[in-house]
């Protein structure tokens, strides 16, 4: 990997067997003179997908959990043993499939993460037919089904070779309603030309990524700022922003760190030890950059 160039990282997301691990080994096979790692995620205790993969690849593991729930913690960990052992070009995440790929995006913007990698994009990956009979499994996991499309960047209808034309159509509509602007590619076994996922490149359409999609960004703060304002802030935050967690230090207690978390609309304070960088992230969906950095200089310099 280039010097001071950061590794891209791509999330697979995806229900349960709609084609993730078929993609990874076309990914790998079609990328084989560039370094891939891979980090795989699966609720049980033994991995099937990494042995079926082989050793050529490096990968680590997340097991017994899942990202978006018991391992987040743990993957600004994975990610940077892969970074320093391997040094890899792209990391790949394959969450388990019931993970949300807001909380997936959410455990790779951990501070130690951000100064070596950037995720790339979000592909998605639908099993047609159990797409189309969504509406006979529960509204906990139609509404997984149907987030796990609203936040990718790309989304790959696969095995669409056991559906008619009619169906198909189908499909794409709900696509457009829920997710617009997505990249939307039909497979059969997952079998398509890698370079449509743009590993390598710039951000993904990033035209379009500036207007849908999950994003972050990171503002840094110098020293304390108002606590009262800042509650104000969060008031009229709109319902795009999906998650904020950093450090500050309000200025009516300015040598007191504090652990901020937001999300769901909840804000959580909790008092820190150490005396870490007054960072905050924040991630969204079509994220007005410019309107929020504005705001958050206010807050600093007003």
């Amino acid at each position: 990997m280039e010097k001071n160039k950061k590794m891209q990282i791509l999330i697979i997301s995806g229900f349960l067997g709609s084609g993730k691990t078929t993609l990874l080994e076309q990914i790998i096979k079609q990328n084989k003179d560039r370094k891939i790692a891979i980090l795989m995620n699966e609720l049980g205790g033994f991995n099937v997908d990494s042995k079926i993969l082989g050793n050529d690849t490096p990968y680590n593991e997340l097991l017994n959990g899942c990202i978006c729930c018991d391992l987040k913690s743990d993957v600004a960990i994975q990610i940077n043993d892969l970074y320093h052992r391997h040094q890899p070009e792209v990391i790949i995440i394959e969450a388990t499939g019931v993970a949300h790929p807001v909380e997936i995006y959410d455990a790779c913007t951990d501070p130690t993460v951000t100064k070596i990698a950037e995720v790339q994009n979000i592909t998605t990956i639908l099993d047609c037919s159990r797409y189309l009979d969504r509406n006979q499994l529960s509204q906990t996991t139609q509404r997984l089904m149907e987030e796990q499309v609203k936040y990718a960047h790309i989304v790959i209808l696969n095995k669409i070779d056991l559906i008619t034309a009619a169906e198909k159509e189908s499909i794409i509509e709900s696509i457009k309603s829920i997710n617009p602007k997505s990249k939307k590619i039909e497979t059969t076994y997952c079998a398509l030309d890698t370079e449509v996922l743009e590993l390598y490149g710039e951000r993904i359409h990033e035209h379009q990524v500036m207007n849908h999609g999950i994003q972050s960004l990171v503002y840094e703060f110098n020293g304390a700022i108002d606590a009262r304002q800042f509650v104000n802030w969060l008031r009229q935050l709109s319902n795009d922003i999906l998650r904020i967690k950093g450090f500050i230090k309000f200025r009516e207690n300015p040598q007191q760190v504090v652990l901020f978390q937001y999300a769901y609309g909840i804000p959580q304070y909790e008092e820190e030890i150490m005396n870490l960088p007054l960072k905050l992230v924040i991630i969204g969906e079509g994220l007005n950059k410019e309107k929020i950095l504005n705001q958050l200089d206010i807050l600093q310099f007003g």
